[in-house]
Formats: C-alpha cells, structure tokens, sequence
C-alpha cells in the first residue's frame, strides 16, 4: 500500500469515529511498524485539514526515538556520572596529598587508603571517559544523520536535571568560596578544591547547554565548539591522571606501600605484646623467641617476621631495668627493612602521637621504645611452656 493510500485509510478510520489506539494496532497486526503507523496516523490527520508547522527549520515529519535511542542516552548519563566523579575524587585527593589539612595532623593519614581511592578513581575514568565520548559520538550522528528524529521526554528531563545540579552546584560553590575568604579562612587547599568543583560542574553545564540547542531546538552550534569541550576535558581527564599516579604511585610502589603498611602493623602489635609481657612478668624478653614461646603471648608469633622476605624483624634490649621517677622501665629496639619512606619522613604527612612507626625512612630503620615494668617477676616455668620449639615455626 503506498503512502497515500495508506494516509487515506487512516483518514477515513478517523471519520467513523475509531480512536487512535485502535487504529494504531489494526495496522500493527497486518505488519505495519510502530514507526510506519505513527507517521500514517499523523498522515492521516494532515489529510483531514490539520495544519502542520512550518516555522524556523522544524522538521515536518519526525520519527520518535526507539528504545536502543533511549537507553544509548540513559547509558550516556551513567557513564557522565561515572566520570564526572572520577575526576574530581582524583584531583581532590592529589590535593589532599600535597596539602595536608593541619588539623588532621592529630591522627596518622591513611596514605594506604589514600592511594587505593587514587587507583580506583583512575580506572574509573579510564574506562568511563572514554565510552562517554564515543557514546556522544553516536548520539550526534543520529540527529545529524535524521534531522526528522525526535528525542524522548525522558532524554530531556534527564538533560534538564543535569543543567539544574550542576547550576546549582556552581553557585553554591562560589557563595561557599566568597563566604570563606570573607572569614579570612580561605585556604590554598580550600581554594584548589573549590576550583574543582567549578571546573567540573562548569564544563559539564556548557556542554549540556550547547547540546541543548543543537539536538532540541535545532540551533547551529559551530563543530568547533563541541571540539573544544573534548579538547578540554580529555586534557583534564589526562591530566589528572598523570597527577593521580605521582600522588598514588606506580603499581609497584603501591605493592610496596602494602608491604611498609604492613611492616608497620606488625611492630605496633610486638611492641603492644612486649609492653604487656614486660608489666605482667616484671621483665623484657631476651629475644623475639622467647617472646613467641610464652604460652600467654603465643599469638604475637604472626607478627615477628617480615612479610615480604620471611626474616624477624630486629629486636635488642637496650636496657634491661632502670628507675624512672617512681616506675621502673625497660628499653628495647625494633627494626625493620622499609621498602619506602613514610609520608611523615618525606615531610608530606603526619606523625602520630604516640605511634613511632608512623614515620620511616626508606631501607634499615630502627625506634627505641621505653615500656614500663611490672612489679612481680615470673617463674621460669610460667614464663616458658613451648622449649625446644625453633623460632620461626607457627
């Protein structure tokens, strides 16, 4: 059946009184598609006299967006959202690394941590930046390709809601920075990160805006401009991922950053072990042996060695007993090989108050810890219930 033909049907359906959802499934059944009967039911009511408008460069007929149309810009959102927030988690922790918040310095910074947000975010946006823009990509050329194509109400109230975040967003950013440095309390650190935020939500506005104008109003927006936003967020996109692997490090300091973090547990819950054994047996171990071999300290033995290389970790009483005021104390060493040296060594971290491992050099690095003494000391068969067991043997 040709077009008109078709048209005429529809139009004469339309006279008897049939409704358009009738109409709509007599010609789905004979093999009509869902697009082909759509444009014969408005065929048909152009037919009846139905003016049809012609202002500007609107289409006169436009096909609907499928739903392989609607899940492409739903995906595209995701993927939006996906790298939006990558980026700026990972130029706010590159802040966070090269500006420490003094007020922070109370507790020891979680670099560990720190690093594994890096990472994550940089394979985030590897991933999702790039299938963001083919994404766009083929959205463009859909519209470019069919200027009759219409997009779906929900394509637009998404588009719309991302316009309206990200206004929002910016203002409150800047009322937050004005408000700030009003206070006198604005900081570089504070600054940096305000200007991320306005970066991000900035780029992501213009955008959508110009997207606007070329897909839904059907505005000649100039290539160059749509170039220029790639340009731009590729750069900051690659950008900040050069920043968050000197922040985080390569994949082999990260590995090694694990073994320090653990090095680093490890002397914390001997020198726990010790400093409870000195008080309840008035006296330091001899050795890390003697240590592990003590029935009521057995589980300090998953501590002593080096988790990278197997070998103990250093241990030496510097002094056996001493008076202190009205206590007495013991002196004893702890060493381990750093593969790495701390944030607090490198000056880019902070120390903790009471934690003496927190900062390291690289390689052979040794703290001398004071612990105080109990009163009462121990028979030898309290103090030893495993003799003769090798040190190193779990």
């Amino acid at each position: 059946m040709e077009k008109t033909s078709l048209a005429e049907y529809v139009a004469g359906r339309i006279r008897s009184g049939a409704p358009k959802g009738e109409i709509r499934e007599e010609l789905l059944a004979v093999g009509w598609s869902e697009e082909e009967a759509d444009t014969a039911y408005r065929d048909g009511v152009v037919a009846l006299g139905a003016p049809v408008p012609s202002e500007g460069n609107r289409p006169t007929s436009g096909k609907k967006s499928s739903t392989a149309d609607i899940i492409l810009n739903l995906f595209s959102f995701i993927l939006l959202g996906m790298s939006a927030t990558a980026a700026g988690v990972v130029y706010f922790q590159v802040v966070n690394r090269y500006f420490p918040d003094p007020l922070a310095g109370a507790g020891l910074p979680d670099m560990q941590a720190l690093v594994s947000v890096v990472h994550y975010s940089i394979a985030a946006l590897l991933i999702a930046f790039p299938l963001y823009v083919a994404v766009m990509r083929m959205w463009f050329r859909k519209f470019r390709e069919d200027e009759g194509r219409t997009e779906s109400r929900l394509s637009k109230w998404l588009t719309y809601l991302v316009l309206l975040g990200t206004s929002v967003t910016m203002v409150g950013d800047l009322i937050t920075l004005v408000f700030t440095f009003l206070q006198g309390e604005l900081t570089m650190r504070f600054f940096l990160k305000a200007l991320i935020i306005l970066a991000v939500t900035g780029g992501v506005f213009g955008f959508y805006f110009f997207e606007r104008r070329k897909i839904q109003y059907r505005r000649e927006v100039p290539a160059r401009v749509f170039s220029a936003f790639a340009f731009s967020a590729s750069a900051f996109a690659v950008v900040g991922i050069a920043l968050g692997l000197l922040a985080g490090g390569s994949p082999a300091s990260t590995r090694s950053l694990s073994f320090d973090v653990t090095r680093e547990s490890d002397l914390r819950g001997l020198s726990d072990c010790i400093g409870q054994y000195a008080a309840k047996y008035g006296s330091l171990p001899a050795s890390l042996d003697e240590l592990r071999r003590t029935g009521s300290f057995a589980y300090c033995a998953d501590s002593v060695t080096d988790p990278e290389t197997g070998d103990p970790y250093g241990y030496r009483v510097v002094n056996a007993s001493r008076k202190q005021g009205v206590v007495t104390v013991g002196e004893y060493e702890l060493c381990a090989d750093f593969s790495l040296a701390s944030a607090a060594e490198r000056g880019t971290g902070y120390r903790g108050v009471n934690d003496v491992w927190s900062a390291h050099a690289a390689g052979h690095d040794c703290d001398i810890v004071t612990t105080q003494l109990g009163e009462l000391a121990p028979t030898p068969a309290e103090k030893v219930t495993q003799p003769g067991v090798p040190f190193g043997v779990k």
